[in-house]
């Protein structure tokens, strides 16, 4: 026991220093995992925000490209109703008209790097309000526009089966490549200047376009622009 006691004695500053070593190597060992680990979840964070960045944007070129067509819709309808209700005359132009009537218009889009997020746990994204922003364009502002596409699409379906048929010659007469261009034409185009059900039709067409173009894709169109630059500021910030 004294001589335990003499050695603690005598060699005291050696055991201290064997003790801070070992203190240092364990407090590095752990620093060095936790910067490995916070560097690992940044690349994930950058690599979900930046895929994020490039779906929407791929999301926008096709908002905008479908709002196109809707336009190219929406003024087609003005211009039948415009020269049913003013006794026009047929010409074969307005069968290029008659074909816009109608646009079975889908958003295609892609959610996978917000969805990979999701399965990693939202928390990846460091930035709460980023964060946010993306679970309220994905769970909220595309649920919502998805949900008046179907009634839409519904609706198109319904007007192209019980509407059309006996009126046109034939539907779905698109020979656009990446467009609805091409031809409808009426059965008697005199008789639809008469037909109650046909107008109702047409003019409650023209309404429902342009309040979706003018409402749902306005929207969901300003909130991917929005979401776009958010991210790009943030991915800035991060790869400082």
């Amino acid at each position: 026991m004294k001589r335990i006691l003499y050695l603690l004695k005598e060699k005291w500053p050696e055991y201290l220093i064997e003790i801070l070593v070992l203190i240092i190597g364990i407090y590095g060992a752990f620093e060095l995992s936790n910067y490995g680990e916070n560097n690992s979840r940044k690349r994930a964070e950058l690599e979900i925000l930046k895929g994020c960045k490039t779906e929407l944007t791929t999301d926008l070129a096709e908002i905008k490209l479908n709002m196109d067509e809707l336009g190219k819709s929406e003024r087609a309808l003005n211009l039948i109703i415009e020269v049913l209700e003013n006794n026009g005359s047929y010409h074969d132009s307005l069968a290029y008209h008659f074909n816009y009537t109608l646009l079975p218009m889908h958003f295609v889009h892609s959610t996978s790097s917000f969805e990979t997020a999701k399965s990693r746990g939202l928390d990846i994204i460091s930035n709460a309000d980023i964060r946010n922003k993306l679970i309220a364009v994905y769970d909220s502002q595309y649920d919502f526009f998805l949900k008046a596409e179907q009634e839409e699409l519904a609706e198109v379906e319904y007007n192209m089966r019980h509407i059309l048929p006996s009126r046109f010659e034939s539907g779905w007469n698109f020979t656009g490549k990446s467009t609805f261009e091409g031809n409808m034409v009426p059965l008697d185009f005199e008789s639809l200047k008469k037909d109650r059900e046909y107008l109702y039709f047409i003019k409650t067409q023209r309404n429902r376009t342009g309040s979706y173009i003018g409402f749902f894709y306005e929207n969901l169109r300003k909130s991917v622009e929005d979401m776009i630059q958010d991210l790009e500021r943030e991915i800035k910030r991060l790869e400082r």
